[in-house]
């Protein structure tokens, strides 16, 4: 992975690793947009972010992310991941502002990665 302003992934991979619900919030703005795009889930505002959150922990109670790349290019950044155990491959893309995720996108395929 490209670490040059990517540290911040890997701290918020690793508050979903943990299923820290207070973690993986703490780094979304107030007036966050987290779209879930292949099912057309749409939360906005911190407070639809963390029901999302809640949700996403409770229906994969042990979900792990390797982070296979990320990139952030001015207040755009992508990152690409596979979930375990089941090795759902996708991506996440959005926007931060001072910090904190202010858009985030994540597209999948729910056909397991191949070693």
């Amino acid at each position: 992975m490209n670490t040059e302003n990517t540290d911040w992934m890997t701290k918020y991979y690793a508050a979903w690793d943990a299923a820290d619900v207070d973690a993986i919030t703490d780094w979304f703005a107030d007036d966050v947009v987290v779209e879930d795009v292949p099912s057309g889930h749409v939360a906005r505002g911190k407070a639809e972010a963390r029901a999302f959150v809640e949700g996403a922990i409770k229906l994969v109670p042990d979900a792990t992310y390797e982070v296979v790349s990320g990139l952030v290019a001015g207040e755009y950044f992508a990152v690409e991941w596979v979930m375990h155990p089941a090795g759902l491959r996708g991506s996440s893309v959005g926007t931060l502002r001072d910090g904190k995720v202010a858009t985030n996108r994540d597209y999948w395929n729910a056909a397991p990665a191949k070693e």
